[in-house]
């Protein structure tokens, strides 16, 4: 790998969006850059273990200047963004799909939605943890700031799902929205959360605890005045038993007020 000189990435980076519209040409020019750039001094075998997807091994200061150069196209151009988006996904690589996942976060929600709405296809099709982070961090960027009614609304199709796997998939793309310094509105969490706390079982119990950790640091107050409404509430005896199991992993206040909770059931 050559050593990264950053005036020259600047401008190979601007050259290849100013294929943004052409995205056989673009995915070409990608992966001459991303093969340009890739450090061949890590093993193959080192990261066989960790990714599914082929990759260049690129580094990330040059993953982060190719998407510097995309949001201002996607932005401008909303549609042929999603173009390019899917053709990103299609192209296979996690370099490519790293990008996808980031450049679906650039484009205007209005535009973006429908292809949100898809993403749980896309997360079926992925076993690499960096991918699945992405697509449930990255890829909602804009909707998270700019339309979170549309984003709870997604959020609250998952979480009410019967399907573990899409209310794993709402717990983890909540959390992004708790750790935003800006967001306030936690009673639109909570009214989203009440259903699928109700439901919760073994397949979820890990990405319940870590929502409700984070909750936990946002506002341990609102977070407990919740936790012992819905344990008031009729509570469902397997909801009971993953609150139990998880008691271990919470913070030491959420933890011990969530016992106090149970031992009076």
């Amino acid at each position: 790998m050559p050593a990264i000189n950053l005036a020259q990435l600047k401008t190979q980076a601007a050259r290849l969006s100013e294929k943004f519209t052409e995205p056989e040409a673009f995915i070409h020019d990608l992966n001459e850059l991303l093969d340009f750039y890739t450090n061949r001094t890590i093993r193959s075998k080192q990261i066989i273990q960790r990714l599914s997807l082929p990759t260049f091994r690129t580094p990330a200061p040059v993953l982060r200047q190719i998407q510097a150069e995309l949001v201002p196209w996607a932005g401008a151009h909303p549609t042929e963004a999603i173009i390019l988006t899917n053709a990103l996904w299609k192209a296979g690589s996690l370099e490519a799909r790293l990008l996808a996942a980031f450049l679906l976060g650039t484009i205007p929600p209005a535009q973006a939605i429908p292809s949100l709405t898809n993403l749980p296809n896309w997360l079926a099709q992925s076993t690499d943890k960096e991918i699945r982070t992405a697509l449930l961090t990255d890829a909602f960027t804009r909707l998270r700031r700019e339309n979170p009614e549309a984003f709870f609304i997604l959020l609250e199709d998952w979480l009410n799902s019967s399907l573990s796997s899409l209310q794993v998939m709402g717990f983890r793309a909540l959390i992004p929205m708790l750790t935003d310094p800006h967001f306030e509105n936690l009673p639109a969490v909570f009214r989203i959360l009440k259903p699928a706390l109700r439901s919760t079982g073994p397949f979820t119990q890990q990405e319940l605890q870590a929502c409700l950790d984070t909750l936990g640091q946002v506002s341990l107050t609102e977070t407990l005045a919740f936790l012992r409404e819905i344990t008031n509430q009729d509570p469902p005896p397997l909801m009971l038993k993953t609150f139990r199991r998880i008691l271990a992993g919470l913070s030491p206040e959420l933890q011990s007020g969530l016992r106090e909770m149970l031992r009076k059931l």
